[in-house]
C-alpha cells in the first residue's frame, strides 16, 4: 500500500488561482510533486491516489477530533489523560490550523 505524502503539507496558490496542495518542502509543490516522488522511489499516481484519500478524509478527521476534544472536556478522567498526553493542545492547535488559522 502506497503511503500518503508525509507531512508538513502546505498550500501555495498557482497561476489562474489553481491551488497547490504538497510538501510543504518544496517552492512550488504542484509543480514539482513527481520529483519529491521519484527522489523517494514512489509511485507517483499511487501517491496522489493515497494523498486524495487522505484529503477526502479531512473533514471526517476534523470532525471526528473536535468531538474527541468535547468528550474530553465532559469527562476529567480523559481529559487529563489527553492533556497529559499533549494531546489536547495538539487537537487545539491542528484543530485552528484545519480552520485556516495562522501558525
Amino acid at each position: 500500500m502506497t503511503q500518503h505524502t508525509p507531512s508538513p503539507w502546505a498550500t501555495s496558490k498557482g497561476a489562474y488561482g489553481a491551488l497547490h496542495v504538497g510538501p510543504a518542502k518544496l517552492d512550488h509543490p504542484g509543480r514539482e510533486a513527481a520529483q519529491y516522488a521519484a527522489d523517494r522511489g514512489r509511485d507517483l499516481l499511487a501517491q496522489r491516489a493515497a494523498d486524495a484519500a487522505l484529503i477526502a478524509a479531512a473533514p471526517d478527521l476534523l470532525a471526528l477530533c473536535e468531538r474527541l476534544l468535547g468528550f474530553a472536556h465532559h469527562y476529567a478522567d480523559a481529559s487529563a489523560l489527553l492533556a497529559g498526553e499533549g494531546m489536547l493542545a495538539s487537537a487545539k492547535a491542528l484543530i485552528a490550523q484545519a480552520k485556516g488559522a495562522k501558525p
